[in-house]
Formats: structure tokens, C-alpha cells, sequence
């Protein structure tokens, strides 16, 4: 089988390191999407997959195009539907079936993309199979249409999936309802909602109708700009807190009684802290960008700290090799070993509750031991050439005063600030971000790194 003469002569750009994904339809479309279905069935020689997709205006086309390229190659398909990524994680470890997750995640309204998962909800990067799957689109590597067409059925998983996450949960019988604001950004998170008033909240939902135009705010809700509402709501006051969700929901955002953001490192800190009491010893998995009070938190409450690259499937890859109980990533990424390596909203909300409870203490106060530095907002600098312009940075850093480690890009340490500096895994660009005890020198020094970076661009 020859490669189509119709296939977009762009596609190639959607294959990243950890994922599919790219502008739809110039980037990725239909066609595209079925024959990454045919090459990934053929090449796992999968009998059966499970499929999921987020409400994105593309989303129904790519999932029937998709459940297309699986049949045709022979597999049966378990659609499940509209759902969050960590529920097809769910459905994939439980029923032990490979499987895909239609959705671009975070990014803007007109991409689209692929999560692929093996069995066990264990994640496909370039190195274990997007590589693979790539070569086979270009070099047309496909088995002749199977003679028997896999069937299709339909099962719905929510259910399940609450259940299971919230297993062995018991709201303190006197524990007074605490008020939440929760933003779900017109995504998939509004699927979660039925599960909140079983933790003992009480729910102020905002943008909780599914729109894939994304019509209130964008998806990544670590951005300022895309936390207008949410601070302005809370900021009326009577609220505990806040959270915010992306537009799979595999993300979570979490701010304080007055609207102020909770850098993710903080809450991973928590939530470190209190499986550590539990698990002595055990392993908790950070990134280079992960708030050092993090990894502060975890080494002083006993537990061995362990550094992944960026990026989710980097983080579970490492989670699995070490039998990691928890791994944290500073986009608001929390994967829990109890979920199968995975990201879970769910189980952070749980166990960020149960410490606030705890505690007696407003938000605030609660995080205020773990957010003692600050951390400036991480820049992109898009890049022609992202190894010519990391060697160029690195000249930069030699330059500078101050001590230079080379893992998952550059790190610059300069004593009270560091400065990371890293390409991006998922654009052709590099990613900047400073952290230190004053706040600011930190943008300063991340400022001046992104001039640079920007000049050899």
C-alpha cells in the first residue's frame, strides 16, 4: 500500500514527542486520522480498542474516522463516548485495552489530536510507538483491509469511573459544606460536577456548558489571561477556594479564598506530604519545572525525589520504572500510582480537601508554607531550529554568573533565582521560566533569558 497522494503535506508536524497534534484540518485531518487508526491496530496487532473524544467542533469527525481505520484493520472498538482523558485512561486500564483519546488538550480551539495509550493506559511517546506509527503514514506500510471488520459497541464508563474514584471517600459527618467556585472552561470537566457534592461541596459552576468554540475563556487555565472569571468570582468573597479545569480535564488549577492562583508545586507538595505519612520513604516524581518547594516537601517529610523530563508520558514513564507513589508537574499535571500512573483531577481535589480539613486554616494559610518562592509565568519563544537555538542559549549561559546543569534543557542558577530553559514538547520553541525568592528578580532574569532566545530565533 502506497501512501494516499491526497495526504496533507503538512502531517508530519502533528507527531510530537509525547502525542498527536496540530491545527485541524491543515495539520490533521480525517484521512490522516484513520490511517494512524490502521497503523496502530496493525502494529500492536490489538484485537480490540477503546475510544474517547472531547466536544471539539473536529472531535466527532477524527473519533468516526478513527473508529474507521480500527475496524478496517480488524479491531473491535469500544466507544465510550464523551468523556475526560482520565476516564479513557480509566476504561483502558480496567478493561486492559489499548486505546485513544480524540482531544488537543489544552491547546487553542483549532487543533486537534491523538492520546495513545497501550493497555494499562501506558502511554505512547515517539521513542515506544509515535515513530512507528509515523513511518508507516509516510512509507504506506499497511496489511490489506481485514477480511472480518471489527464491530463496534458502545459503553458508557462515568459511572465506573466515579465510583472508582471515589472509593473509600467519607465526607467528616459534621464537616460543614465548603464553598467552591469551579471553572470548567466550556470543557469536558463539567462531566465531573455530579461527583463534587459526594466530597462535601458545594459548587458555584462556571462555563459548564460543553462548547468546543471555547467562547468564554481558553483552555490552559494556568494562564492569566484565562483566569479573569474565576478570580472575579472569588474575589465577591463567601468562597473555600477555587478550581479550574483544561479542556480534557486531565489538568487542574487551584486558587485561594482572595482569587490568587496556588502555584501547582504547592499543592503537589501537599498532597506529597500526606502520602508520605502513609507511605514512608516512597518515591515522588517532579520536573525541572516543578516549584523546588516541591521537591523541598518531599524530601523533608522522608520520601526520595525523582526527576522526569517534562511532559506527562516522561512523567509516568518514570513513575512506572520507579514505583513512584505520586508525580507532579507544574502545568497541573497530578498522577497518583492508585490511578494507574495517571493524571487524576479527582483524586488531587480528594486529597487537597482532606488536608484542608484537616487543618482548620483558610487556603491561604494552608499553602503558605509552600509557597515561598515565586515562580514567574513560563514563556514560549518560537524558534526556527530548536537545537540551534538551545546551543545558542547555552552559549548564553556559559556567560552568565552562574552555575550551569544540562538536563531537560539548561537550568542557570544564580543562588536566590534559577532559570530553566528548555525546548517545548509539544511547539518548535523553547520554554523559559524563572523561579527564586524575589519576585523581582526572577522576571527579570527570566526576561533577559527570553531576549536572548528571542534574538536567535
Amino acid at each position: 500500500m502506497k501512501p494516499s497522494p491526497s495526504l496533507l503535506a503538512d502531517f508530519t508536524k502533528a507527531f510530537k514527542e509525547a502525542d498527536i497534534r496540530g491545527v485541524y484540518p491543515r495539520e490533521l485531518d480525517d484521512e490522516v486520522v484513520y490511517l494512524i487508526a490502521r497503523a496502530f491496530v496493525e502494529r500492536g496487532s490489538y484485537k480490540k480498542v477503546v475510544v474517547g473524544r472531547d466536544m471539539r467542533l473536529s472531535s466527532p469527525a477524527l473519533r468516526e474516522a478513527f473508529v474507521r481505520g480500527a475496524v478496517d484493520a480488524g479491531a473491535g472498538v469500544v466507544d465510550i463516548g464523551l468523556c475526560t482523558t482520565p476516564m479513557l485512561y480509566f476504561a483502558s486500564a480496567t478493561l486492559k485495552l489499548p486505546g485513544v483519546m480524540i482531544t488537543a488538550s489544552h491547546s487553542p480551539k483549532d487543533h486537534n489530536g491523538l492520546k495513545l495509550v497501550a493497555a494499562g493506559a501506558v502511554p505512547l511517546t515517539s521513542r515506544t510507538g509515535l515513530d512507528a506509527i509515523l513511518k508507516c503514514l509516510q512509507h504506506g506500510r499497511f496489511l490489506s483491509a481485514a477480511r472480518r471488520p471489527g464491530k463496534i459497541v458502545h459503553k458508557e464508563v462515568a459511572a465506573a469511573f466515579g465510583r472508582f474514584v471515589l472509593k473509600s471517600h467519607r465526607t467528616p459527618p459534621a464537616a460543614t459544606p465548603l464553598r467552591v467556585v469551579v471553572d470548567c472552561g466550556s470543557g469536558m470537566g463539567a462531566l465531573l460536577l455530579p461527583l463534587l457534592p459526594r466530597l462535601g461541596l458545594t459548587v458555584t459552576p462556571l462555563f459548564a456548558e460543553l462548547d468546543g468554540t471555547f467562547p468564554h475563556r481558553g483552555s490552559n487555565p494556568t494562564v492569566p489571561k484565562n483566569q479573569q472569571a474565576i478570580v472575579a468570582e472569588l474575589k465577591k468573597g463567601g468562597y473555600d477556594f477555587g478550581i479550574a479545569f483544561d479542556g480534557d480535564a486531565d489538568r487542574i488549577a487551584f486558587f485561594d479564598e482572595t482569587g490568587h492562583y496556588v502555584n501547582c508545586g504547592a499543592i503537589g507538595a501537599l498532597i506529597a506530604e500526606r502520602l508520605l505519612s502513609t507511605h514512608p520513604k516512597a518515591t515522588c516524581v517532579g520536573t525541572v519545572l516543578t516549584s523546588r518547594a516541591y521537591r523541598e516537601a518531599v524530601v523533608g517529610a522522608g520520601g526520595r525525589h525523582a526527576l522526569a523530563r517534562v511532559g506527562h508520558t516522561y512523567v509516568k514513564e518514570v513513575m512506572h520504572a520507579k514505583d513512584a507513589v505520586f508525580g507532579c508537574e507544574h502545568s497541573g499535571h497530578f498522577f497518583f500510582k492508585d490511578f494507574f500512573y495517571t493524571d487524576s483531577v479527582v483524586l488531587t481535589l480528594r486529597y487537597v480537601l482532606a488536608s484542608y480539613r484537616s487543618q482548620g486554616e483558610g487556603f491561604a494559610s494552608l499553602l503558605s508554607r509552600h509557597t515561598h518562592y515565586h515562580q514567574t509565568e513560563d514563556l514560549m519563544v518560537a524558534v526556527r531550529d530548536v537545537i540551534k537555538a538551545e546551543r545558542g542559549m547555552a552559549e548564553y549561559a556559559s556567560s552568565e554568573n552562574a552555575r550551569l546543569t544540562v538536563r531537560d534543557g539548561l537550568t542557570l542558577d544564580y543562588g536566590d533565582v534559577w532559570v530553566v530553559i528548555k525546548p517545548s514538547v509539544t511547539e518548535t520553541a523553547l520554554n523559559i521560566m524563572a523561579e527564586g525568592k524575589d519576585k523581582k528578580r526572577a522576571i527579570t532574569l527570566r526576561d533577559r533569558a527570553v531576549a536572548k532566545a528571542r534574538a536567535l530565533a
